[in-house]
């Protein structure tokens, strides 16, 4: 990947000084310090699920949200040609890789160490999101992918044959699949799809200076805004005043999105149903590792929604 970032940066008229790896996982991201003091983040969508119309997508959204608002975002650098998105031939992958450089954000992702008035600024964050996106339309050629379904798009691997997915483990995930669904229905028979980052968690988001910025909108999708506070929620869940916090930051621009808590509560318990989606299938050593445990823990978390309506982290183990 190294060798395939050189050569992409071979597009963008900047002298590199330094290349050094950020990230292998998902996708694979180098930081670019260039000889003229500037630096940038090159992100290649090594498995990304976008179509190209959907990346086109992303970064022309990307690019408005850095031009018509306050928010700090990772701004899309254009190559020599003025496009901003690169695509280049990975012999060793056998196919053609996109990638995009942004402008580099500083300072520390926020992290496990958040405080609520940092997680105030993601409300508020979120409202300006949601403000734009309601005004603004994908340009001619783009799009991006419908989110309005429990995977988000994505392939059901809950039927995959996996250890660790028994058939108690099975009865508990199709049950928590069934409730979470039927409160999909009731929200989407109503509501206007617009773009949503999609996955708002305090890893993707950076504190510098008292100013957040947001960034990695490679879940950025079609959906309802009470995805977005959701789907934080989920990360901040078991933690009551920094929930509180968002909800207030998000309040001091525009009312909070129409739903009920039942409503709330499904699409939180379906962001484990996500994520739980993922591990199952994934090649990755890490997660393959973490497997079993991950399913039984999220087996013990949803069958408490199940039973109480809520979901928390901190369901009681098993005896």
């Amino acid at each position: 990947m190294r060798r395939h970032a050189i050569e992409v940066l071979r597009r963008y008229p900047i002298d590199v000084q330094r290349l050094r790896l950020l990230n292998h996982g998902y996708n694979t991201t180098f930081r670019v310090d260039a000889t003229d003091g500037r630096r940038f983040a090159l992100r290649i969508n090594v498995n990304s699920r976008r179509a190209p119309a959907h990346l086109a997508g992303e970064i022309a959204w990307l690019a408005a949200l850095a031009a018509e608002t306050d928010l700090v975002v990772p701004v899309p650098q254009p190559d020599r040609d003025g496009g901003l998105i690169v695509e280049v031939a990975n012999p060793a992958l056998g196919r053609t890789v996109p990638a995009v450089l942004f402008g580099w954000l500083p300072g520390p992702d926020l992290g496990e160490a958040a405080t609520p008035r940092q997680i105030r600024a993601v409300g508020r964050a979120a409202a300006t999101l949601h403000t734009h996106a309601e005004h603004w339309a994908l340009p001619p050629g783009t799009d991006l992918p419908r989110i309005d379904s429990i995977l988000m798009g994505t392939p059901n691997h809950l039927e995959a044959d996996h250890p660790a997915l028994t058939r108690e483990a099975r009865t508990v995930i199709d049950a928590a699949f069934d409730q979470v669904q039927q409160a999909y229905d009731s929200i989407f028979a109503t509501a206007t799809l617009q773009p949503l980052h999609a996955d708002l968690h305090v890893w993707n988001l950076k504190w510098h200076r008292g100013r957040l910025a947001v960034f990695d909108f490679d879940d950025s999708g079609l959906g309802a805004p009470v995805q977005d506070l959701a789907i934080a929620t989920y990360y901040l869940r078991d933690q009551d005043d920094l929930v509180e916090a968002m909800f207030e930051g998000y309040q001091e621009s525009r009312p909070l999105p129409s739903s009920t808590p039942a409503q709330f509560e499904a699409i939180v318990a379906g962001r484990n149903l996500v994520l739980l989606n993922d591990v199952v299938v994934s090649e990755n050593a890490e997660f393959r590792a973490m497997a079993d445990e991950y399913v039984a823990k999220s087996v013990r978390k949803l069958r408490r929604y199940l039973e109480q309506g809520t979901y928390r982290h901190d369901a009681v183990p098993e005896s």
